[in-house]
């Protein structure tokens, strides 16, 4: 055991003003006191602290070169904030912060043109985001060309998607499948009352292999022959302000109650906080 120790431990390194200047060297460039010590033919940090106190000009030499490195990590600091402040600011949206109808017309014809609100907002000369949607809480009238916007949206993109299916090819097939399909489901949400999708016969699920379960009405078709009809209405979920997730539209009385005590208000179809499309009320005959 005795053996092992002292075969760990380091030699007996004795003062010198040319070791000592080598060390003070690789401090002032940086060098931390224990990398240093743990070179071979170096003394012990704990050596080297008395050394300090022995050698009063060894212990200025050593001040000294700590204060430099201080004052060259200050130096380069300061350099970088410098090359950091004459970077040029990003470019984004949200220079304009002040409505007028002007802006506000422009946006929605781009919106009914098929652009999303995210490009818009990326736009430098539009209002960001977020700027937009507090636009549309604020100011009625603009939340009425919004509303009518987006409806017309939907129409443009269930237009486009018979320009994609018409030009899509056999290698282009895959991605165009995919628009298609974005459109679609787009197209569904901005126009819910044209384009969504809400009886299907029972013929067409049997095709597909499903089964007409629960929320099947029965009645006559046009040759006199009973059909059936499976109705699915879409429910979206919202978190209210105290935090609780509410059903829009609401199902039944307690999820109507719930808006009421969340908001203060009945649910109300349109534009929800985030600027997502909220479907209208079910009537209780359709349920």
């Amino acid at each position: 055991m005795g053996k092992g120790r002292a075969a760990g431990r380091k030699l007996q390194v004795f003062y010198s003003e040319e070791l000592a200047a080598e060390i003070c060297a690789e401090l002032a460039a940086g060098w931390s006191m224990r990398s240093i010590c743990a070179k071979p033919g170096r003394p012990h940090a704990g050596t080297v602290r008395n050394w300090e106190m022995r050698h009063p000009e060894f212990e200025m030499a050593v001040r000294a070169a700590y204060r430099q490195v201080t004052i060259g990590q200050r130096r380069r600091d300061r350099e970088a904030a410098a090359e950091l402040a004459a970077r040029p600011a990003p470019v984004r949206g949200g220079k304009t912060s002040t409505y007028t109808r002007a802006v506000g017309e422009a946006i929605c014809e781009r919106l009914a043109e098929g652009e999303s609100l995210t490009s818009i907002g990326k736009d430098p000369a539009m209002p960001c985001y977020g700027t937009i949607l507090a636009w549309v809480k604020r100011h009625p009238k603009f939340e009425d060309m919004y509303v009518l916007a987006r409806e017309i949206q939907g129409h443009y993109l269930f237009d486009e998607m018979r320009d994609v299916a018409l030009a899509a090819t056999k290698d282009t097939l895959p991605v165009d499948r995919f628009r298609f399909d974005v459109n679609r489901y787009q197209a569904s949400r901005l126009a819910p009352k044209k384009y969504l999708e809400r009886l299907v016969a029972a013929e067409e699920m049997a095709e597909l292999g499903i089964g007409p379960r629960g929320g099947v009405s029965r009645g006559r078709g046009r040759d006199g022959d009973d059909a059936r009809r499976v109705v699915f209405h879409v429910t979206h979920f919202e978190k209210g302000p105290n935090g609780t997730v509410l059903a829009a539209p609401p199902r039944n009385a307690r999820e109507a109650q719930a808006w009421i005590e969340a908001t203060g208000a009945p649910y109300v179809d349109g534009i929800g906080p985030n600027g997502q499309m909220r479907p209208p009320m079910i009537p209780l005959s359709d349920r």
